[in-house]
């Protein structure tokens, strides 16, 4: 079975699962309620429950305590010790999490300030436990903040389809990089076909290595959804489709994963891998501040930028999350760049490029996401 028998796999796994955007930024009720009488929370959550986060775990719970103040808490039952051990990017994800609440509600002339709580989440914690005190007031532009088409947040999604095999323009990259030196970071990139190889194959190398560690494995296969009804009853997790790998493969790689460990198996979903990231001429990092919860903070909500960016741009991403946490695959990516250790860490190397719309991950029901006082007790 070679890649040409895994071109028609792909193909078949690849169908596009579309919402309208009406439907996506639908507010629905939830507890707490009675607290939000204008709506404006429900609002700004319709929108914000569409952050991208980690295997998409969707940690965050949003608890009302009057129409201008309320909690962010996080979902210990949707947390990652294994395969974020730290919490950095889990982190990062909450923290973008609340700054696209605020995005969602400036077009209505608001904005959402967050006092958030500097310290690693609690992996032995057994109740939502508090993450950020919010504040809604009314929206000043000299804040900050910009006022930006809050469908953009919409429109945002990961990208695991091939590019057009154009490299991302230089405009493009350097406001990216703008953004980025205006909070303390540095944007690098390469369009150079060497680079991006190396890259390609780095991350494929790193995913095998991480999925093969059983502790690893374990703690991503309560994340892996192997169907459409799966996806659908759960709506959290990573979706055969979105991945690009047909359900029973992706099952038979976590759930007997000894046939796949060397061999023909193992062959044949590395080449699919690499066959679903053709067209790659681009690929980019990030770094600066990242050794504390005040740092993955800042990164989560400088990351959380630059995706809106370039989603208004029309440019896709594909974050290499992996290269990062491995501390091997960290290491080469390091040397690779000449990069040095110090104040300011490669904290995100990602792909970029523009592809045909690529099928859209599922997210909780609002409801799902309030938090009852109940859960508190």
């Amino acid at each position: 079975m070679g890649l040409a028998a895994a071109g028609p796999l792909l193909a078949a796994c690849a169908r596009t699962f579309r919402i309208p955007l009406s439907e996506m930024s639908k507010a629905e009720g939830g507890p707490g309620g009675e607290k939000d009488p204008e709506g404006l929370w429900r609002e700004g959550l319709a929108y914000a429950r569409w952050t991208p986060s980690p295997h998409n775990i969707q940690s965050w719970r949003l608890r009302l305590l009057s129409p201008e103040r309320a909690e962010v808490y996080y979902d210990p039952r949707r947390l990652l010790p294994k395969t974020d051990p730290t919490s950095a990017f889990t982190i990062a994800g909450l923290a973008m999490f609340a700054d696209y609440l605020s995005v969602a509600l400036r077009p209505r002339g608001y904005e959402v300030l967050a006092d958030r709580i500097a310290r690693p989440l609690d992996y032995s914690a057994t109740r939502p436990t508090l993450f950020a005190n919010l504040k809604l007031v009314p929206f000043q532009a000299g804040r900050g903040g910009a006022v930006l088409d809050r469908n953009l947040i919409l429109q945002r999604k990961t990208s695991r389809l091939p590019y057009d095999g154009k490299p991302v323009e230089d405009e493009a990259m350097e406001a990216l990089a703008s953004l980025a030196r205006a909070q303390g970071h540095e944007l690098g990139w390469s369009s150079e076909k060497s680079m991006v190889d190396w890259t390609l194959d780095l991350n494929r190398f790193t995913l095998f290595s991480d999925l093969d560690n059983p502790e690893t494995r374990g703690e991503l296969r309560g994340w892996i959804r192997c169907s459409d009804e799966e996806a659908a009853k759960k709506k959290d997790g990573l979706w055969s489709h979105c991945m690009r790998f047909p359900g029973w493969l992706l099952r038979d790689f976590f759930d007997k994963h000894n046939q796949f460990e060397k061999g023909w198996r193992r062959d044949v979903c590395g080449k699919m891998l690499l066959h679903g990231m053709a067209g790659t001429r681009t690929v980019a990092w990030w770094s600066g501040p990242f050794d504390g919860p005040e740092d993955w903070m800042r990164c989560g909500t400088l990351f959380g930028q630059s995706w809106l960016e370039l989603t208004r741009r029309g440019i896709s991403l594909h974050p290499f999350g992996s290269v990062i946490t491995n501390p091997a695959a960290h290491a080469r990516l390091q040397e690779k760049l000449g990069a040095q250790e110090g104040p300011k860490r490669l904290w995100l190397l990602v792909r970029l490029g523009r592809s045909d719309v690529p099928p859209r991950s599922y997210r909780l029901d609002e409801p799902a996401i309030f938090l009852d006082d109940k859960e508190l007790a």
